[in-house]
């Protein structure tokens, strides 16, 4: 085997034999190389073109959506999946609602979110392409005949808003500077806003004209003359990343724009039945928009001042009303109160008119009563004078009795006196013996008699004369002014108590205090005292002598019971209290003393000061 090597001879190259084989040798190994390098170069270049791409996928329609099939679908699905097509992206379809890819592009978990407005907020956080797919502008949606023909109609009402839509924030931002009070529903996609107002939940709903278009015709729902914020509608991708998806996005509307048989214009035609020129506003359109606007703001401002007015004339008139209505409830409250009142005089009147026949049938029975009465009256005083006469007589009949007693009393005395002074010569004269004896039992006999005809004078005045109020410790200091109490203590304690008994209640307490004397052998002291008990009251006079046998407690009060003072002199006591309904009892225990209990009932009895002894 031999070697070729290359000898240059003047302006020629002659090859030797060696110098070929070499050469050929050096060709085949240049070509396997370079076959290797196009399969390695045909394998990478696929790979590294290849480039997956996270696009939101929110229900925008008829830009993005879901169909039937659950495949994306929309306008804007279109012209990413051609631009997809021509750059060798993969397209990875991350679906959510607006609010939800809004966050997703932020924290850098998409790379691209389609159809929105840059606003200077979202220019913090996002990058936006510099060819707007579309223009719109935001436009409300209403039910056929609501009524809303400015913002000013929004007043007090409910509004549906697609939840991180910039329509949404762009209406609340113009309610704002017209002042009107709305309340907003929102909700996380575009259809459940339209079936919100659709069902009355809303009054109103915002979106964007384009987009909202088909689906507002779907849901029977109108377009209101309030439009605002005109905007061009762009594709977001988070800051500072993926220029060359904005790039290649720019790219394709700019030269789509240009080409009316582009695949862009076919594709808005297709969605919107417009050529690509007509999805960019032109500039004569801004200007009568713009005019539009002008007239709309005027019209609004004149709107807000006449509203004022009205609302200031309104609330005026609402004052008013309130007053007129304060005045008419005022009178309507008058007007049943006097409606009561007179249904009340009606009724007293009523009443009054049977009072006043029940007075006269009233009056009618006085009347007769009266005549009755006086009839009866008459008749009263004939049997009072009748009675007045018959109590004359018996007065006369009992003074006239008395003084029979007396005399006769006074007879028996002089007789009894007589037949004293000659028992007494008797006595003298006698010689003794059983003339002695019954001489005695004569002077007995006597003793017994004049007793006797003592009690039967305060007999004789019981009740002569009518009872009165009496002091009682008076009527015992009198009846003992008459006996010998220098050997019995007392202890005595009536305060200024009064009872209402006959005139002989001095007597009750002699008769009281003269049985303690002569039978109470013994007796060192007499308590007299007085007490309240169920309404009555009960004197007591008690004392520490024998006491009473159990057996004589109620014999004592009879008319036959003999002392031996040959006297009944209790059963007068008894008569003497009984006159005014006062009793007597003894209640004391044999072998402690005897105790009498006087019993007053209520009534009969007084207490100046209203001291109660025990």
């Amino acid at each position: 085997m031999g070697w070729f090597r290359s000898v240059q001879t003047g302006p020629c190259t002659i090859v030797s034999p060696l110098s070929n084989n070499r050469a050929q040798r050096g060709t085949r190994r240049l070509f396997s190389l370079v076959l290797a390098l196009f399969f390695v170069t045909a394998l990478i270049i696929p790979a590294v073109a290849a480039r997956d791409v996270r696009v939101a996928l929110p229900e925008l329609r008829p830009s993005a959506f879901i169909d039937d099939q659950g495949n994306p679908a929309g306008l804007l699905v279109d012209i990413v999946t051609d631009v997809a097509a021509r750059e060798g992206w993969t397209i990875i379809w991350v679906k959510g609602s607006l609010q939800e890819s809004w966050t997703r592009l932020a924290a850098g978990q998409i790379d691209l979110l389609m159809g929105v407005a840059e606003t200077p907020e979202r220019q913090v956080l996002y990058d936006f392409n510099r060819e707007p797919v579309l223009s719109a502008w935001s436009q409300v949606y209403a039910r056929p005949g609501s009524g809303i023909s400015t913002v000013l109609d929004l007043e007090g009402k409910q509004v549906a808003l697609l939840r991180g839509d910039v329509n949404g924030i762009e209406f609340q931002d113009y309610a704002k500077k017209f002042d009107i009070n709305v309340t907003y529903l929102e909700r996380d996609s575009l259809d459940e806003v339209f079936r919100a107002t659709a069902a009355g939940e809303a009054d109103a709903m915002v979106g964007f004209s384009l987009a909202s278009e088909q689906s507002a015709n779907r849901y029977n729902l109108v377009e209101t003359p309030v439009m605002f914020n005109p905007s061009s509608l762009v594709f977001a991708v988070p800051r500072g990343t993926n220029a060359d998806l904005l790039s290649a996005l720019d790219r394709y509307i700019s030269e789509g724009k240009a080409d009316p048989a582009s695949s862009y214009t076919r594709i808005l035609h297709k969605w919107f039945g417009m050529s690509g020129s007509s999805g960019i506003i032109p500039s004569w359109v801004w200007g009568g928009l713009a005019a539009i606007a002008c007239l709309a703001g005027l019209f609004v401002i004149m709107s807000a001042f006449l509203r004022r007015e009205v609302r200031r004339k309104t609330a005026e008139l609402s004052r008013q009303n309130e007053n007129l209505q304060s005045e008419i409830a005022s009178r309507m409250q008058a007007e049943t109160a006097l409606t009561k009142k007179n249904q009340e005089l009606s009724e007293a009147y009523a009443r009054l008119t049977a009072a006043e026949e029940e007075l006269r049938q009233n009056y009618q029975e006085l009347n007769a009563a009266y005549e009755q009465l006086t009839s009866t009256e008459e008749e009263l005083r004939q049997n009072y004078q009748e009675l007045r006469r018959s109590d004359q007589a018996l007065m006369q009949a009992r003074k006239k009795l008395s003084s029979l007693n007396t005399l006769t009393f006074e007879d028996i005395r002089n007789a009894v006196f007589s037949l004293e002074g000659y028992i007494s010569l008797a006595k003298q004269a006698s010689s003794g013996g059983k003339a002695d004896a019954y001489l005695g039992k004569s002077t007995e006999i006597l003793n017994a008699v004049r007793n006797s005809m003592q009690d039967a004078k305060k007999y004789q005045e019981l009740g002569i004369h009518p009872p009165r109020w009496q002091k009682v410790n008076i009527a015992l200091i009198n009846a003992i002014s008459h006996l010998d109490f220098s050997q019995i203590g007392r202890s005595v304690k009536l305060d200024d108590l009064e009872i209402y008994a006959d005139p002989l209640l001095e007597d009750v307490f002699f008769i009281l205090m003269q049985n303690i004397l002569i039978h109470g052998e013994g007796a060192t002291e007499v308590i007299i005292r007085y007490r309240k008990e169920s309404g009555s009251l009960i004197i007591t006079i008690s004392d520490n002598g024998p006491g009473i046998p159990d057996t004589d407690k109620e014999r004592i009060f009879g008319r036959d019971y003999m002392t031996t003072t040959k006297s009944s002199g209790l059963f007068l006591a008894r008569e003497i209290l009984s006159l005014t309904g006062i009793a007597i009892r003894e209640t004391g225990v044999r072998g402690s003393g005897a105790r009498f209990e006087i019993l007053v009932p209520e009534g009969v009895y007084r207490i100046p000061q209203d001291t109660t002894a025990g």
